[in-house]
């Protein structure tokens, strides 16, 4: 018996919904959008996993850079 929605298509919409996701992530974790944007385009959820493991950016380290 067939699934009723082909893999590739699955694969295909979990990638797309890692792009938005990704870009909220960033934000709320003080890093960049455009940057982190792109990561999900190329590498896609693996992209929110690695947002997932750095955490949120450390705003002290920010302010003591020349």
């Amino acid at each position: 018996m067939e699934p009723s929605m082909p893999m590739w298509l699955i694969i295909q919409l979990v990638s797309i919904a890692s792009m938005p996701a990704a870009y909220d992530m960033a934000r709320d974790r003080g890093r960049s959008t455009t940057a982190w944007l792109n990561m999900a385009l190329i590498f896609r959820p693996l992209a929110l996993l690695a947002l997932l493991i750095l955490g949120k950016r450390n705003s002290e380290a920010v302010r003591t850079a020349p």
